[in-house]
């Protein structure tokens, strides 16, 4: 299954605006929001959403495609984000910084994702003073973004390093190694449905370069880890991984009420059922798509757009069922 250990690649750019304090809290913040945007219009296709135009449960959706995060939503006053036409670029403003760049692109692409950030940073540089120090670099409102301001991270599935219980060992090591393991939506979130998101814990004293090498590498000593377990489980009882794989895909696809926890841990099987060959998928992206199709605010926008009366539970089975039905068949 293509992309099957690396979802997604993220390399972020936290930026502040020399001379304003941090946390701006009046008029400047909304001249910085008009300013950016203007700089970005004339780069590429952009569109611009304030916080305050949206309701909790828009705003949850929209960190549910990994567009924003939760403490921009706080900022329902000042905070906005600027969307490139394909979703793969979002800039933040008035977050725990001034400006957050950020690129996601899909499978393991940390160095194509900073090459794309990297001509939008500078294209802001020429027309916004950057808060810098000449020896501490970029001036951030969290220390551990000071230097570079460059936070690299993958999003990983690795189901069966957690199964075969070696998950701890294999994270602690790449802790020592300067990462920092988080679930699916950064600080303080768990990884649900065996995804983890692997990223740099430093960005002082260290290149741009040097950053995402070594986050590609910790990425990719997890991937030949995770391989490994996968050979493991499947060697130390085939029967039981088939039998576990089809009753996962006999419930998602014939259940009523489908809650997303569940969801979210049966799914994790159907992927393994793909990768050894039980079940066969017509996209390799429909999977990951569907996780975050179905996330609770992702499916309540859904429902309160259509004007629907029904249980997001419900519903989250109905969509799973069609999805399936339409996508996968059994070996």
């Amino acid at each position: 299954m293509k992309n099957d250990i690396f979802i997604s690649s993220r390399t972020r750019l936290a930026r502040n605006i020399d001379s304003f304090p941090f946390f701006l809290k009046d008029d400047r913040a909304l001249s910085l929001t008009k300013t950016v945007y203007a700089i970005l219009r004339q780069m590429d296709k952009f569109e611009i959403y304030k916080m305050s135009d949206f309701d909790d449960i828009t705003a949850f959706a929209i960190m549910e495609r990994h567009l924003i995060s939760a403490d921009l939503i706080k900022n329902k006053k000042f905070g906005a984000v600027i969307v490139g036409d394909d979703e793969a670029v979002s800039i933040m403003l008035n977050e725990e910084d001034h400006i957050r760049e950020q690129c996601i692109f899909k499978g393991l692409n940390l160095k194509e994702s900073y090459d794309r950030l990297k001509f939008i940073d500078r294209a802001l540089s020429k027309e916004l003073k950057f808060a810098y120090h000449k020896n501490y670099g970029y001036l951030t409102s969290c220390l551990t973004n000071l230097g570079t301001g460059l936070r690299a991270s993958v999003m990983m599935f690795l189901p069966a390093l957690a199964l075969t219980k070696n998950i701890d060992d294999c994270l602690k090591n790449v802790t020592r190694a300067g990462m920092v393991v988080r679930g699916v939506y950064g600080e303080g979130s768990e990884p649900a449905g065996f995804i983890y998101q692997i990223s740099n814990s430093r960005s002082l004293g260290i290149t741009e370069h040097e950053i995402i090498e070594s986050v590609d590498l910790a990425a990719r000593s997890l991937a030949k880890a995770e391989q490994a377990a996968r050979d493991m489980l499947i060697e130390k009882d085939f029967s039981y991984m088939r039998d576990k794989i089809l009753r996962s895909y006999g419930i998602l696809s014939h259940s009523y009420i489908l809650p997303y926890n569940e969801f979210l841990s049966l799914i994790a099987f159907i992927k393994l059922g793909i990768y050894y060959g039980f079940l066969n998928i017509k996209d390799a992206d429909i999977l990951n798509d569907l996780i975050e199709q179905m996330g609770p605010a992702s499916l309540g926008v859904e429902i309160a757009s259509k004007k629907l009366n029904i249980d997001k539970d419900i519903m989250r089975a109905m969509q799973t069922i069609k999805s399936f039905k339409r996508n996968i068949t059994v070996n």
